[in-house]
């Protein structure tokens, strides 16, 4: 009896399946960063426009001040749509964790049933070692026994 490959292989399935979602979990976390910051510098970029807009009120022309609306308005828009994307990050990296613990189930319950095979293995052979370790003191003893 032999230990059987297909939990280890199925064991190395679920490895490089933890694998690809960390590879992804960590691409994720960047991309989050990314907006982050993204988000950081828009949030600057309209408090500073939006002061300088204040103070110079009074200074500027008509068109001027419709193209300083036009472009608040636009970095409102994408600021929206950072956040939309942020949440949408949010989800993903909060899916990918549910995965994660899947995975990371399924690896356990197959290094768990390769464990058990080796172990089932282990046990045949000891048992199998032993009574032919009894055959064979059963055969020396009915030699020493028989004149």
């Amino acid at each position: 009896m032999k230990v059987r490959a297909c939990w280890s292989a199925l064991e190395n399935k679920a490895e490089r399946k933890i694998a690809l979602l960390r590879e992804e979990t960590t691409r994720a976390q960047a991309l989050r960063q990314s907006l982050l910051s993204s988000q950081a510098k828009l949030e600057e970029m309209y408090k500073e426009y939006h002061e300088r807009n204040a103070a110079l009120c009074d200074t500027k022309g008509m068109t001027e001040t419709m193209n300083q609306r036009q472009f608040m308005s636009q970095l409102l828009n994408l600021r929206e749509r950072v956040r939309g994307d942020l949440q949408r990050s949010e989800v993903h990296l909060a899916n990918l964790g549910a995965h994660m613990v899947v995975a990371e189930t399924e690896r356990l319950k197959m290094q768990t049933l390769t464990e058990n095979d080796r172990l089932a293995v282990e046990k045949f052979v000891q048992k199998r070692e032993q009574s032919r370790m009894d055959e064979m003191g059963v055969m020396q003893f009915n030699r020493a026994q028989t004149p």
